[in-house]
């Protein structure tokens, strides 16, 4: 079984799966079908693909933080008690 790294094109998840020859993968967290191939890189540790995934972590990180500032941001503005 191959394993393969994806990203969904709804939600931007990254993930790894498992896929058998004829499945439809789909993402673990939203559930959609709509997914890009990542070119995965070989299974080596070495400072450089640490530092790949900790940036990868990091991007993912910020992203997640910048929609729970908006969504802060939404709620105080238009769900206010006057």
């Amino acid at each position: 079984m191959p394993l393969f790294e994806y990203r969904c094109q709804a939600c931007q998840s990254e993930f790894e799966l498992l896929v058998r020859s004829g499945d439809l993968p789909a993402c673990p967290s939203c559930g959609s079908s709509s997914l890009e191939k990542l070119l995965s890189l070989f299974a080596v540790s070495s400072e450089d693909t640490q530092l790949r995934s900790r940036k990868r972590l990091g991007t993912a990180q910020r992203q997640e933080a910048k929609q729970n500032q908006a969504e802060r941001e939404f709620y105080k503005h238009d769900h206010h008690d006057d």
